[in-house]
Protein backbone atom coordinates (compact mmCIF):
# COMPACT_ATOMS: atom_id res chain seq x y z
CA UNK A 1 0.00 0.00 0.00
CA UNK A 2 1.38 3.50 -1.15
CA UNK A 3 1.14 5.98 1.87
CA UNK A 4 -0.42 9.77 1.37
CA UNK A 5 2.00 12.75 1.37
CA UNK A 6 -0.13 13.88 4.36
CA UNK A 7 0.02 10.47 5.92
CA UNK A 8 4.21 10.31 5.83
CA UNK A 9 3.75 13.53 7.68
CA UNK A 10 1.93 11.97 10.37
CA UNK A 11 4.11 8.89 10.81
CA UNK A 12 7.12 10.81 11.40
CA UNK A 13 5.74 12.98 13.83
CA UNK A 14 4.36 10.05 15.92
CA UNK A 15 7.52 8.69 15.39
CA UNK A 16 9.47 12.05 16.40
CA UNK A 17 7.37 11.88 19.52
CA UNK A 18 7.97 8.28 20.46
CA UNK A 19 11.81 9.21 20.40
CA UNK A 20 11.05 11.98 22.34
CA UNK A 21 9.28 9.94 25.44
CA UNK A 22 11.69 6.90 25.21
CA UNK A 23 14.58 9.60 25.62
CA UNK A 24 12.73 11.45 28.59
CA UNK A 25 12.43 8.19 30.02
CA UNK A 26 16.07 7.18 29.57
CA UNK A 27 16.43 10.47 31.12
CA UNK A 28 14.79 10.03 34.12
CA UNK A 29 16.34 6.78 34.35
CA UNK A 30 19.81 7.71 34.13
CA UNK A 31 18.95 10.33 37.05
CA UNK A 32 17.80 6.86 39.49
CA UNK A 33 20.94 5.44 38.71
CA UNK A 34 23.00 8.74 39.67
CA UNK A 35 20.63 8.95 42.85
CA UNK A 36 21.70 5.11 43.43
CA UNK A 37 25.65 5.43 42.78
CA UNK A 38 25.35 8.67 45.16
CA UNK A 39 23.59 6.53 47.82
CA UNK A 40 26.36 4.27 47.40
CA UNK A 41 29.18 6.30 47.89
CA UNK A 42 27.04 8.25 50.97
CA UNK A 43 26.97 4.63 52.88
CA UNK A 44 30.70 3.88 51.97
CA UNK A 45 31.61 7.42 53.57
CA UNK A 46 29.16 6.32 56.56
CA UNK A 47 30.85 2.75 56.60
CA UNK A 48 34.49 4.56 56.20
CA UNK A 49 33.91 6.87 58.94
CA UNK A 50 32.28 4.04 61.47
CA UNK A 51 35.62 1.93 60.20
CA UNK A 52 38.01 4.90 61.39
CA UNK A 53 35.53 5.68 64.66
CA UNK A 54 36.11 2.14 65.65
CA UNK A 55 39.29 1.78 64.82
CA UNK A 56 39.64 5.08 66.99
CA UNK A 57 38.19 3.67 69.95
CA UNK A 58 40.05 0.74 70.17
CA UNK A 59 43.26 2.34 69.97
CA UNK A 60 42.56 4.32 73.01
CA UNK A 61 41.04 1.08 74.58
CA UNK A 62 44.27 -0.12 74.19
CA UNK A 63 46.40 2.72 75.80
CA UNK A 64 47.72 2.18 79.23
CA UNK A 65 47.90 4.21 82.32
CA UNK A 66 50.94 4.15 84.91
CA UNK A 67 50.94 6.04 88.73
CA UNK A 68 51.42 5.48 92.26
CA UNK A 69 48.38 4.85 94.78
CA UNK A 70 48.93 7.39 97.79
CA UNK A 71 46.18 5.74 99.63
CA UNK A 72 46.00 2.82 102.01
CA UNK A 73 47.53 -0.14 100.20
CA UNK A 74 49.68 1.85 97.64
CA UNK A 75 51.48 0.57 95.48
CA UNK A 76 52.63 1.01 91.46
CA UNK A 77 49.84 0.77 88.65
CA UNK A 78 49.49 0.12 85.32
CA UNK A 79 46.00 0.00 83.76
CA UNK A 80 44.68 -0.44 80.42
CA UNK A 81 42.07 2.20 80.24
CA UNK A 82 39.25 0.02 79.28
CA UNK A 83 40.05 -1.92 82.07
CA UNK A 84 40.49 -5.06 80.60
CA UNK A 85 44.13 -5.55 82.38
CA UNK A 86 45.75 -4.01 85.03
CA UNK A 87 49.39 -4.78 86.73
CA UNK A 88 49.52 -3.52 90.39
CA UNK A 89 52.80 -4.30 92.10
CA UNK A 90 53.43 -3.82 96.53
CA UNK A 91 56.19 -4.45 98.52
CA UNK A 92 56.29 -5.15 102.53
CA UNK A 93 59.64 -5.19 104.60
CA UNK A 94 59.87 -5.59 108.56
CA UNK A 95 63.35 -4.33 109.95
CA UNK A 96 63.56 -5.09 113.60
CA UNK A 97 65.86 -5.32 116.95
CA UNK A 98 65.51 -8.21 119.01
CA UNK A 99 66.41 -8.62 122.73
CA UNK A 100 65.74 -12.14 124.36
CA UNK A 101 66.13 -13.44 127.59
CA UNK A 102 66.59 -16.88 128.41
CA UNK A 103 67.58 -19.31 131.16
CA UNK A 104 69.52 -22.37 131.52
CA UNK A 105 72.15 -24.24 128.37
CA UNK A 106 71.10 -23.71 124.80
CA UNK A 107 69.27 -26.74 122.96
CA UNK A 108 72.07 -27.01 121.04
CA UNK A 109 74.24 -27.41 123.92
CA UNK A 110 76.37 -24.14 123.72
CA UNK A 111 77.06 -22.28 126.84
CA UNK A 112 74.33 -20.24 128.89
CA UNK A 113 73.87 -17.02 127.28
CA UNK A 114 71.19 -15.50 129.18
CA UNK A 115 70.68 -12.45 126.95
CA UNK A 116 70.94 -12.28 123.27
CA UNK A 117 70.00 -9.33 120.91
CA UNK A 118 70.60 -8.25 117.35
CA UNK A 119 68.90 -6.47 114.44
CA UNK A 120 67.23 -8.67 110.96
CA UNK A 121 65.78 -8.09 108.19
CA UNK A 122 62.45 -10.16 109.34
CA UNK A 123 60.46 -10.10 106.13
CA UNK A 124 60.27 -9.20 102.89
CA UNK A 125 57.60 -9.45 100.13
CA UNK A 126 56.99 -8.28 97.25
CA UNK A 127 53.44 -9.17 95.29
CA UNK A 128 51.83 -9.00 91.74
CA UNK A 129 48.64 -8.05 91.50
CA UNK A 130 45.68 -7.31 89.35
CA UNK A 131 42.58 -8.70 85.91
CA UNK A 132 43.46 -10.21 83.43
CA UNK A 133 41.38 -9.72 80.09
CA UNK A 134 38.18 -8.21 82.31
CA UNK A 135 37.49 -7.13 85.32
CA UNK A 136 36.27 -10.84 86.55
CA UNK A 137 39.60 -12.17 86.18
CA UNK A 138 42.46 -11.36 88.94
CA UNK A 139 45.77 -12.73 89.86
CA UNK A 140 48.10 -12.78 92.72
CA UNK A 141 52.08 -13.51 92.40
CA UNK A 142 54.21 -13.18 95.06
CA UNK A 143 58.08 -14.10 96.60
CA UNK A 144 58.52 -13.83 100.31
CA UNK A 145 61.96 -13.84 102.07
CA UNK A 146 61.79 -14.15 106.26
CA UNK A 147 64.31 -14.70 108.44
CA UNK A 148 62.53 -16.53 110.44
CA UNK A 149 59.93 -19.14 109.84
CA UNK A 150 56.07 -18.46 109.55
CA UNK A 151 53.21 -19.56 108.21
CA UNK A 152 53.47 -18.22 104.77
CA UNK A 153 56.67 -18.09 104.15
CA UNK A 154 58.18 -21.56 105.85
CA UNK A 155 61.61 -22.09 104.38
CA UNK A 156 63.93 -19.11 106.03
CA UNK A 157 66.59 -17.06 104.38
CA UNK A 158 65.96 -17.46 100.68
CA UNK A 159 63.61 -15.60 98.44
CA UNK A 160 60.51 -18.24 97.98
CA UNK A 161 57.10 -17.98 95.74
CA UNK A 162 54.37 -17.33 98.52
CA UNK A 163 51.24 -17.10 96.21
CA UNK A 164 50.26 -17.76 92.37
CA UNK A 165 46.57 -17.80 92.10
CA UNK A 166 43.92 -16.86 89.21
CA UNK A 167 40.37 -16.03 90.99
CA UNK A 168 37.32 -15.56 88.38
CA UNK A 169 34.89 -14.03 89.39
CA UNK A 170 31.43 -15.69 88.38
CA UNK A 171 28.86 -13.29 89.36
CA UNK A 172 25.79 -13.39 91.80
CA UNK A 173 28.44 -13.36 94.61
CA UNK A 174 30.59 -16.35 93.67
CA UNK A 175 33.95 -16.24 92.92
CA UNK A 176 36.59 -19.38 92.27
CA UNK A 177 40.05 -19.71 92.74
CA UNK A 178 43.01 -21.98 90.98
CA UNK A 179 46.93 -22.18 92.23
CA UNK A 180 48.72 -21.78 95.63
CA UNK A 181 46.86 -20.16 97.59
CA UNK A 182 45.64 -19.81 101.84
CA UNK A 183 43.88 -22.74 103.02
CA UNK A 184 40.57 -21.28 104.32
CA UNK A 185 40.52 -21.98 107.95
CA UNK A 186 41.54 -19.36 110.38
CA UNK A 187 41.08 -15.16 110.80
CA UNK A 188 44.18 -15.04 109.30
CA UNK A 189 43.67 -17.08 106.51
CA UNK A 190 41.91 -13.91 104.77
CA UNK A 191 45.26 -12.52 104.84
CA UNK A 192 47.62 -12.00 102.00
CA UNK A 193 50.96 -13.00 104.21
CA UNK A 194 52.52 -10.57 105.35
CA UNK A 195 51.34 -8.16 102.68
CA UNK A 196 48.40 -6.94 105.44
CA UNK A 197 50.24 -7.52 108.79
CA UNK A 198 47.80 -8.33 111.66
CA UNK A 199 48.04 -6.55 115.75
CA UNK A 200 51.36 -7.11 116.63
CA UNK A 201 52.97 -8.58 113.53
CA UNK A 202 51.09 -12.26 113.64
CA UNK A 203 49.04 -14.48 115.80
CA UNK A 204 50.31 -16.54 117.84
CA UNK A 205 47.64 -18.79 117.61
CA UNK A 206 47.60 -19.14 113.79
CA UNK A 207 51.42 -20.28 114.58
CA UNK A 208 49.92 -22.89 116.47
CA UNK A 209 46.73 -24.41 114.44
CA UNK A 210 47.17 -22.45 111.17
CA UNK A 211 46.64 -24.33 108.08
CA UNK A 212 49.28 -21.93 106.12
CA UNK A 213 48.44 -22.25 102.06
CA UNK A 214 48.38 -25.29 99.46
CA UNK A 215 47.74 -25.60 95.73
CA UNK A 216 44.37 -26.68 95.13
CA UNK A 217 41.38 -25.27 94.00
CA UNK A 218 38.52 -23.56 96.22
CA UNK A 219 35.04 -22.01 95.77
CA UNK A 220 33.36 -19.46 97.63
CA UNK A 221 30.20 -16.80 98.09
CA UNK A 222 29.93 -13.21 99.78
CA UNK A 223 26.58 -11.61 100.45
CA UNK A 224 25.26 -8.93 102.04
CA UNK A 225 26.14 -10.63 105.68
CA UNK A 226 27.25 -14.00 105.17
CA UNK A 227 30.87 -15.53 102.83
CA UNK A 228 32.13 -19.17 102.96
CA UNK A 229 34.35 -20.58 101.26
CA UNK A 230 36.27 -23.81 100.66
CA UNK A 231 38.57 -25.83 98.50
CA UNK A 232 40.77 -29.24 97.60
CA UNK A 233 44.16 -28.91 98.58
CA UNK A 234 47.26 -31.08 98.35
CA UNK A 235 48.10 -31.07 102.48
CA UNK A 236 46.98 -29.21 105.05
CA UNK A 237 50.03 -28.00 107.42
CA UNK A 238 52.69 -28.52 105.10
CA UNK A 239 54.12 -26.91 102.15
CA UNK A 240 53.82 -29.70 99.84
CA UNK A 241 53.68 -28.13 96.27
CA UNK A 242 54.42 -31.59 94.56
CA UNK A 243 50.96 -33.84 92.92
CA UNK A 244 53.27 -36.85 93.56
CA UNK A 245 55.00 -35.53 96.93
CA UNK A 246 55.47 -38.10 99.16
CA UNK A 247 53.98 -37.01 102.26
CA UNK A 248 50.71 -36.00 100.34
CA UNK A 249 47.50 -36.78 101.21
CA UNK A 250 44.85 -38.84 99.44
CA UNK A 251 42.22 -36.25 99.78
CA UNK A 252 42.55 -32.81 101.96
CA UNK A 253 40.04 -30.27 102.41
CA UNK A 254 38.86 -27.00 104.35
CA UNK A 255 36.55 -24.44 104.53
CA UNK A 256 35.66 -21.37 106.75
CA UNK A 257 32.31 -19.10 106.97
CA UNK A 258 31.82 -16.70 108.67
CA UNK A 259 28.66 -14.24 109.28
CA UNK A 260 28.29 -10.53 109.82
CA UNK A 261 25.87 -7.79 111.67
CA UNK A 262 26.39 -4.23 111.81
CA UNK A 263 29.56 -3.72 109.48
CA UNK A 264 30.96 -3.84 105.69
CA UNK A 265 33.40 -6.67 104.74
CA UNK A 266 35.74 -3.82 103.92
CA UNK A 267 36.07 -3.45 107.52
CA UNK A 268 37.75 -6.50 107.66
CA UNK A 269 40.46 -6.16 105.48
CA UNK A 270 42.53 -5.69 108.54
CA UNK A 271 42.91 -7.13 112.23
CA UNK A 272 42.44 -3.25 113.64
CA UNK A 273 39.86 -1.56 113.86
CA UNK A 274 39.18 2.02 112.76
CA UNK A 275 38.42 4.76 114.62
CA UNK A 276 34.58 6.00 114.44
CA UNK A 277 33.67 3.05 112.57
CA UNK A 278 30.23 1.55 113.01
CA UNK A 279 30.14 -1.63 115.76
CA UNK A 280 29.69 -4.87 114.70
CA UNK A 281 30.20 -8.21 115.46
CA UNK A 282 31.74 -11.29 113.34
CA UNK A 283 30.90 -14.89 113.91
CA UNK A 284 33.38 -17.71 112.36
CA UNK A 285 33.40 -20.95 111.64
CA UNK A 286 36.69 -23.18 110.17
CA UNK A 287 36.73 -27.11 109.04
CA UNK A 288 39.10 -29.43 107.91
CA UNK A 289 39.47 -32.87 106.68
CA UNK A 290 42.35 -35.15 105.57
CA UNK A 291 43.23 -38.40 105.02
CA UNK A 292 46.97 -40.26 104.46
CA UNK A 293 48.16 -42.85 101.31
CA UNK A 294 49.35 -46.14 101.41
CA UNK A 295 52.49 -44.75 100.06
CA UNK A 296 52.83 -42.59 102.55
CA UNK A 297 56.02 -43.19 104.66
CA UNK A 298 55.05 -44.10 108.46
CA UNK A 299 57.25 -45.24 111.23
CA UNK A 300 59.94 -46.92 111.54
CA UNK A 301 61.29 -45.28 108.57
CA UNK A 302 60.33 -41.78 109.51
CA UNK A 303 60.18 -41.02 113.33
CA UNK A 304 56.78 -39.67 113.04
CA UNK A 305 53.64 -40.63 111.25
CA UNK A 306 52.45 -38.50 107.68
CA UNK A 307 50.04 -35.67 109.52
CA UNK A 308 46.60 -35.91 108.90
CA UNK A 309 45.39 -32.46 110.26
CA UNK A 310 41.66 -32.33 110.55
CA UNK A 311 39.37 -30.57 113.38
CA UNK A 312 37.13 -27.34 113.47
CA UNK A 313 37.94 -24.03 114.96
CA UNK A 314 35.32 -21.21 115.81
CA UNK A 315 35.98 -17.64 116.52
CA UNK A 316 34.33 -13.94 117.54
CA UNK A 317 34.89 -10.88 116.49
CA UNK A 318 33.71 -7.73 118.50
CA UNK A 319 34.31 -4.31 116.74
CA UNK A 320 34.03 -0.72 118.59
CA UNK A 321 35.09 1.93 116.15
CA UNK A 322 39.10 1.09 116.80
CA UNK A 323 38.91 -1.08 119.67
CA UNK A 324 38.67 -5.30 118.54
CA UNK A 325 38.43 -8.37 120.92
CA UNK A 326 38.67 -11.22 119.76
CA UNK A 327 38.21 -15.01 120.75
CA UNK A 328 39.05 -18.45 118.99
CA UNK A 329 38.96 -21.86 119.77
CA UNK A 330 40.65 -24.80 117.90
CA UNK A 331 40.61 -28.76 118.32
CA UNK A 332 42.21 -29.93 115.69
CA UNK A 333 44.77 -33.51 115.24
CA UNK A 334 47.85 -33.41 114.27
CA UNK A 335 48.75 -29.62 114.55
CA UNK A 336 52.49 -28.12 113.77
CA UNK A 337 52.11 -26.53 117.37
CA UNK A 338 51.55 -30.27 118.66
CA UNK A 339 55.45 -32.22 120.10
CA UNK A 340 53.56 -35.17 118.27
CA UNK A 341 50.93 -36.13 116.30
CA UNK A 342 46.97 -36.51 117.86
CA UNK A 343 44.48 -34.22 119.22
CA UNK A 344 44.78 -30.77 120.30
CA UNK A 345 42.78 -27.65 121.35
CA UNK A 346 43.66 -24.32 122.29
CA UNK A 347 42.08 -20.60 123.26
CA UNK A 348 43.70 -17.22 121.61
CA UNK A 349 42.40 -14.04 123.68
CA UNK A 350 43.29 -10.95 121.60
CA UNK A 351 42.34 -7.12 122.61
CA UNK A 352 43.23 -4.12 120.54
CA UNK A 353 42.21 -0.24 120.55
CA UNK A 354 43.66 2.85 119.68
CA UNK A 355 44.67 5.35 122.60
CA UNK A 356 45.07 8.16 120.17
CA UNK A 357 44.85 8.81 116.58
CA UNK A 358 48.10 6.82 115.73
CA UNK A 359 48.31 5.15 118.77
CA UNK A 360 47.41 1.27 118.97
CA UNK A 361 47.48 -0.83 122.29
CA UNK A 362 47.02 -4.79 121.95
CA UNK A 363 47.68 -7.67 124.09
CA UNK A 364 47.41 -11.66 122.71
CA UNK A 365 47.33 -14.60 124.86
CA UNK A 366 47.40 -18.10 123.85
CA UNK A 367 47.09 -21.40 125.64
CA UNK A 368 47.48 -24.97 123.85
CA UNK A 369 46.97 -28.21 125.95
CA UNK A 370 49.67 -30.96 126.29
CA UNK A 371 52.65 -29.12 125.34
CA UNK A 372 55.49 -27.85 127.49
CA UNK A 373 54.99 -24.91 127.47
CA UNK A 374 51.29 -24.10 127.30
CA UNK A 375 50.71 -20.19 127.41
CA UNK A 376 52.46 -17.88 124.93
CA UNK A 377 51.46 -14.12 125.47
CA UNK A 378 52.38 -10.92 123.91
CA UNK A 379 51.62 -7.33 124.29
CA UNK A 380 52.69 -4.10 122.75
CA UNK A 381 52.01 -0.55 120.82
CA UNK A 382 51.72 -0.07 117.19
CA UNK A 383 52.61 3.51 116.53
CA UNK A 384 51.03 4.20 113.22
CA UNK A 385 53.97 6.70 111.22
CA UNK A 386 52.43 9.58 109.10
CA UNK A 387 50.63 8.52 105.85
CA UNK A 388 48.96 5.02 105.57
CA UNK A 389 52.51 2.77 104.82
CA UNK A 390 54.56 3.00 108.08
CA UNK A 391 53.93 0.93 111.29
CA UNK A 392 56.33 1.02 114.47
CA UNK A 393 55.87 -1.94 116.70
CA UNK A 394 57.60 -1.80 120.10
CA UNK A 395 56.43 -5.06 122.29
CA UNK A 396 57.35 -8.01 124.84
CA UNK A 397 57.09 -11.58 124.62
CA UNK A 398 56.46 -14.10 127.15
CA UNK A 399 56.49 -17.50 127.40
CA UNK A 400 55.23 -19.36 130.57
CA UNK A 401 56.31 -22.64 131.94
CA UNK A 402 59.40 -24.36 131.06
CA UNK A 403 60.61 -26.92 128.38
CA UNK A 404 60.51 -26.53 124.84
CA UNK A 405 58.71 -23.81 123.10
CA UNK A 406 56.31 -25.71 120.43
CA UNK A 407 54.22 -24.42 117.84
CA UNK A 408 56.50 -21.56 116.54
CA UNK A 409 58.38 -24.05 113.96
CA UNK A 410 61.84 -22.97 114.43
CA UNK A 411 62.15 -22.11 118.58
CA UNK A 412 64.70 -19.59 117.37
CA UNK A 413 62.25 -17.63 115.38
CA UNK A 414 59.49 -15.80 114.33
CA UNK A 415 58.22 -14.20 117.96
CA UNK A 416 62.12 -13.14 118.50
CA UNK A 417 62.37 -16.02 121.30
CA UNK A 418 66.13 -17.03 121.51
CA UNK A 419 66.11 -20.52 123.08
CA UNK A 420 63.68 -23.05 124.16
CA UNK A 421 64.30 -21.84 127.82
CA UNK A 422 63.27 -18.33 126.87
CA UNK A 423 61.96 -16.42 129.55
CA UNK A 424 60.56 -13.18 127.65
CA UNK A 425 61.97 -11.20 125.10
CA UNK A 426 61.64 -7.45 123.38
CA UNK A 427 61.16 -6.69 119.91
CA UNK A 428 60.93 -3.37 118.45
CA UNK A 429 60.58 -3.76 114.75
CA UNK A 430 59.44 -1.24 111.26
CA UNK A 431 56.90 -2.12 108.82
CA UNK A 432 57.00 -0.81 105.63
CA UNK A 433 54.22 -1.15 102.81
CA UNK A 434 54.67 0.27 99.19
Amino acid sequence: MILAPTDAVDVQRELAAMRAEVAAIRTRMQDGWLDELRAEQVRGVVRDALADSATRASFLESEWTAGYAGAAGGGAYVRAADGSASIHLTAATQVRFVAASAYGPDVRGFPVRNTRWGMENKTVLVALSGNLYDRSITYLAAVGYTSQSNRFIVIPDQFRLVYASLRKDVGDGWAVSVGLQNVPWDIESTYIGSARMPVGDYSIFNYRFGAGKQAGVAAGWTGEWFRAGGGVFNQIDSATLQWNGVTNLSFAVAGRAEAKWGIEWDQLAGMSGTPGSAPGVVLGLGLCMSNGRAQNPQPPAVPLATPSAQGFTADARVLLGGTVLLAQYAYMRDPVGGPELGWYQGINLQASGFVANDVEAFAEACWMGDVPVEWIAQAGVNLYLPGPHAKLTVKAVVPFGGGNVNGIRSIAGGLGIAASENNASFVTQLQVRF
